[in-house]
């Protein structure tokens, strides 16, 4: 079987056909989480919004999920407080949402996470300094939880690695034959022909592009809907915020070790090619979304960083915030035989996707061991005072030998960023990195992004080509200069954003 798509789904599908026994290999045009895995609100969650569109049975399943997120994988996923506020202009009544978090305990079972409780607005903004108290009516304390999203995804990876599957990123398909795929090599540019008849497209906003180039012709499948976030300062402490806004959507603030990360939208976009920055449009909306459920409204100065996300949901009528989140699979005929491509989806349901994906398409019955086996790192002692635990779990114990072998690797890689240079080389060695970019954006993942200080960049260069398993990214500035488009391509151009909202202001004041 091949996996065309290393972000969640792809590689959750892979970890699951790995595990039963099943060849498998997973294959990705770019590298692990490059697209929405890497730019989600990283919440693992039920969703309480969709519980109040109807969508119970997805809320179960979830926050069941959820749970055993909380046991496998400890260090990746970690319980969080949500304050819920209310305002007479919230967009949603008061005994509503105390009936949904009451479900939503109900639907939870036996859940290891609190049970939700209200608070007088007085005692809401004693728990979250800074809150909006204009208006504010009371609120509701309830728990979620929180992941970093690519590193969940590049679990999964290592995890199907694992159990036998194997994985190729920057390896693109580009045509289909009578035999199978075939795939170009994005780093050497070669060619090879891949024979499989059972072909699962996991591309995410690309899955009718993957379709076009196994010839399929129908009508799309999905539809993309654009979510975009901003990183404001750190905050003390883990509880976050999930207010309804006016206009029925929910503005997050969540903190994280190093920012504080606020969204999201939930635009119709339908993107044609990569990723982009966030518009400006966006930008403008969470600032005055912030402002609504925070005391002060952001200055634009305390924007650090941005992403958007883009979302695979089903073709349908109506605003994309009401489509169901649940993920589907469609079956096509190609000429080596079928593809089945995976429609919707969320990170939290993950696990249960794919045991129910590989079960239908290969007719294996009988519990998934995935419901049970950690992910890797997921076992052994919780050692919640090493902040490395919390990047990588007990495999920390890899980058201990390492520094055991050579003491300089205890050494900070940056003195702005958390990471040692163990972390980038664990990272070359045992975590499929093989561009600069993957080691810096999508391995020593971090709040902000990575550091784009020239001397930072330089020194982790210099022990990228030390240890790099692939002869890619020689030149020094050539690679550096990468890292620093594909982070503009993310966040795009945050200064200028900043400038023009500093004009519109002095144009606002009075003269």
């Amino acid at each position: 079987m091949v996996v065309i798509g290393a972000g969640i789904q792809g590689a959750a599908l892979a970890r699951e056909a790995a595990v039963r026994g099943m060849t498998t290999l997973l294959l990705e045009s770019r590298d692990i989480a490059a697209g929405t895995s890497s730019r989600s609100s990283r919440l693992v969650h039920g969703g309480l919004r969709y519980l109040q569109n109807g969508h119970v049975a997805l809320v179960k399943e979830a926050l069941h999920e959820r749970e055993r997120l909380l046991r496998l994988a400890p260090h990746l996923v970690r319980a969080l407080p949500m304050l819920m506020p209310f305002y007479p202009d919230s967009g949603v009544s008061r005994w509503k949402m105390r009936l949904g978090t009451w479900m939503y305990s109900r639907l939870a079972g036996r859940s290891t996470l609190p049970r939700a409780r209200k608070l007088s607005a007085k005692a809401a903004a004693q728990a979250f300094p800074g809150l909006r108290t204009t208006g504010l009516k009371s609120a509701l304390e309830f728990y979620d939880a929180r992941t970093q999203d690519a590193r969940l995804t590049v679990a999964n990876v290592v995890a199907a690695v694992d159990a036998g599957c194997i994985f190729a990123n920057h390896a693109e398909v580009v045509a289909v034959h009578a035999g199978g795929l075939q795939v170009l090599d994005r780093v050497s540019g070669s060619e090879v022909a891949i024979d499989s008849k059972v072909i699962l497209n996991a591309a995410g906003p690309a899955v009718d592009a993957v379709r076009r180039s196994c010839g399929i012709e129908a009508e799309d499948l999905v539809r993309l809907s654009r979510g975009s976030h901003v990183v404001l300062p750190p905050r003390a402490g883990e509880l976050s915020l999930a207010a309804f806004l006016p206009d029925e959507r929910i503005q997050f603030v969540i903190p994280h070790d190093g920012g504080t990360l606020c969204g999201t939208t939930d635009v119709d976009d339908e993107l044609t090619g990569d990723e982009t920055a966030p518009p400006v449009a966006d930008l403008n909306y969470l600032r005055e979304s912030l402002g609504h459920v925070l005391q002060q409204k952001p200055d634009p100065s305390d924007v650090k960083f941005a992403y958007a996300g883009w979302r695979a949901l089903p073709r349908g009528k109506g605003p994309p915030g009401k489509l169901n989140r649940e993920a589907f699979v469609v079956a096509e005929s190609i000429p080596c035989g079928e593809l089945h491509s995976v429609v919707g989806g969320k990170l939290t349901t993950h696990r249960s996707f794919a045991e129910r994906t590989i079960a239908t398409v290969f007719g294996v019955t009988g519990p998934s061991p995935t419901r049970t086996t950690v992910l890797p790192g997921g076992d052994g002692p919780r050692e919640v005072d090493d902040p490395l635990w919390w990047r990588h779990g007990s495999c920390v114990r890899q980058i201990r030998s390492l520094v055991f072998a050579d003491a300089q690797l205890a050494e900070p890689l940056c003195p702005h960023r958390p990471f040692v240079l163990g972390e980038l080389v664990h990272a070359l060695r045992n975590l499929s990195a093989v561009t600069f970019a993957d080691v810096m954006l999508r391995r020593l993942v971090h709040v902000l992004g990575p550091c784009l200080a020239g001397d930072c960049l330089q020194r982790a260069h210099e022990w990228f080509v030390r240890e790099r398993l692939w002869p890619v990214d020689d030149d020094r500035e050539a690679a550096i200069a990468s890292v620093r488009k594909q982070v503009a391509e993310i966040q795009g151009d945050l200064p200028a954003w900043r400038q023009a909202c500093a004009s519109e202001l002095s144009v606002q004041e009075p003269s």
